[in-house]
């Protein structure tokens, strides 16, 4: 009988295992939190009133935006859900979409590329980058996310000129190297939970081979460029305006 049941158990478990193995695309709904943003800039920078209510209608804003990830096997997009309204000012909806995510974002794994796909006074660019590799520390650490076990990942970073601490939360169990923004193809599961300094990112919804193929056009007939290239457009729309001034 002792036989039979671990016969049992081990075909119960590779059964599972193929499962994890087979999956091959996906959506995931991500819910955004600015709360560590808001407690930073207001509670250690002692702000102003006027300040504060700036950061925490910031904050609030932020509780109602969503972004989707969509992928396959080889590509992703990650993108703000269309046609959301997160607040009463279109300003303000306008400035927290972009402090989100600054556009659309297309990965191709196979290629090692992203693009960002952005618009500035009503012009859409493509910026081109590849896929670079990051010194992601893998702990042992382990939390669950919508009944995933994920392992945390620590990245130190360099970002506007002080070194910052990003975390991961990845799930080896959904083996493709995707997640929100340009966090992408160098840790060995999807990112369920993303912290930046900015903001923290959170799976929701987590809906897996779904019944309708996942195609994903590479976007084009569109102005391509660099990141270089990009930087140096907004450095003469900044001179520009401050010709303006």
């Amino acid at each position: 009988m002792k036989k039979y049941s671990l016969i049992y158990i081990v075909a119960v478990l590779f059964g599972v295992n193929q499962i994890f193995a087979q999956i091959t695309s996906g959506k995931i709904l991500y819910n955004v939190s600015m709360e560590d943003y808001y407690n930073k800039n207001v509670k250690e920078k002692e702000a102003s009133p006027q300040l504060e209510k700036m950061h925490r209608m910031t904050a609030d804003a932020a509780k109602n935006i969503q972004l989707e990830l969509i992928f396959n096997q080889e590509q992703s997009i990650f993108q703000h859900q269309k046609g959301l309204s997160i607040s009463d000012f279109k300003e303000l909806d306008e400035f927290v979409k972009y402090l989100i995510a600054k556009g659309v974002y297309f990965t191709n794994l196979t290629k090692g590329k992203q693009i960002l796909q952005t618009s500035y006074e009503g012009r859409k660019y493509n910026v081109r980058s590849e896929i670079t590799k990051q010194d992601w520390t893998l702990t042992k650490e382990k939390k669950e996310f919508e009944k995933f076990i994920c392992n945390k990942a620590v990245l130190v970073k360099e970002i506007a000129g002080k070194n910052r601490e990003i975390i991961a939360w990845y799930a080896p169990e959904i083996p493709v190297s995707f997640g929100p923004v340009d966090y992408v193809g160098n840790l060995p599961g999807l990112i369920l939970e993303l912290k930046l300094p900015i903001a923290t990112y959170t799976a929701g919804k987590i809906e897996l081979n779904p019944k309708k193929d996942i195609k994903i056009d590479w976007p084009k007939d569109i102005d391509t460029m660099t990141e270089e290239e990009y930087k140096k457009e907004g450095d003469k729309v900044k001179a520009r305006l401050d010709e303006g001034w």
